[in-house]
């Protein structure tokens, strides 16, 4: 029996075909128990998971990170609502053949987070969401200009900063830290987020705030784990609250001076929760 995949930046890129799309992915870590299955962000692909949290969660668990239609490797349309998302995603959780599994929903991965919580519960064991925001949100009725305004930077570190840090100097320096981390992987990388799948996510970010909310958060049974910056610009850090008062078996935790990248400034106290919620928390 071969060794495991310790580190993301060893972790192949792997395919898998659905209904005639092939969907990249990475597998790492322990092969019993359930999987983590991991959602991501706004624009980002396999290469957008910091690996500090990927090899520390991976050390006790199964990982698997996706890449949905459309994004990084994936071939197909990227979908313009958080519905279709969440059907694809349900698709190759699947065709991999994981019958149970924890998830992990970064921002618009927590969207589709919380949509599976509520379409396909019974696959679910435990779920962690990292800024994010419940459907319905206001805070999402200006992320189009917030998104114009952070790709006008013309500057991939400012526009990574200006959304993921504060305006303090530790911030920004661990930020910094964090964006290099990024690009250790020198092989095998991700293709860049087009700009057809940019709009899409955009338009689907902005439908999660202002369409008719079809959630139901109470209903959420499993334990969730709720992690957010103090000074989330793009969600409102507010916004984990009212996840917080509506999921009955949810934890929630503000990590200080951060803003979206709360997790990217905080890894080593992220993968300490995140372990112990996966293991213990009931």
């Amino acid at each position: 029996m071969s060794n495991p995949i310790l580190a993301y930046k060893d972790a192949p890129t792997e395919y898998i075909e659905v209904d005639g799309i092939r969907y990249a992915y990475r597998s790492l870590g322990m092969p019993s128990g359930s999987p983590i299955v991991c959602l991501q962000h706004f624009t980002g692909t396999l290469d957008n998971w910091d690996p500090i949290i990927m090899d520390g969660l991976s050390r006790e668990r199964h990982v698997i990170t996706i890449d949905n239609s459309g994004i990084g490797n994936s071939e197909g349309i990227t979908p313009d609502n958080v519905e279709a998302m969440t059907l694809d995603v349900l698709k190759v959780i699947n065709a991999l053949g994981v019958k149970q599994c924890d998830l992990l929903g970064f921002s618009l991965g927590g969207f589709v987070a919380q949509m599976i919580a509520t379409k396909k519960p019974d696959i679910l064991r435990k779920i962690i969401l990292v800024g994010t925001a419940p459907q319905g949100t206001k805070a999402l009725h200006s992320f189009p200009q917030l998104a114009e305004k952070a790709f006008q930077l013309n500057n991939p570190m400012e526009s990574f900063l200006f959304i993921f840090a504060t305006k303090s100097e530790k911030s920004r320096s661990k930020l910094t830290a964090t964006l290099q981390r990024l690009m250790e992987r020198k092989q095998d990388r991700d293709k860049n987020t087009s700009l057809p799948s940019v709009q899409a996510q955009i338009k689907a970010l902005t439908r999660w705030g202002t369409d008719p909310v079809t959630i139901k958060l109470e209903e959420i049974q499993q334990p969730v784990l709720i992690i957010q910056g103090s000074h989330d610009n793009m969600m409102d850090s507010a916004s984990s609250q009212e996840l917080f008062r509506q999921i009955p078996n949810a934890l929630l935790n503000y990590y200080p001076d951060s803003a979206h990248g709360s997790f990217f400034q905080y890894p080593e106290l992220f993968v300490e929760q995140a372990n112990y919620f996966l293991n213990t928390f009931e």
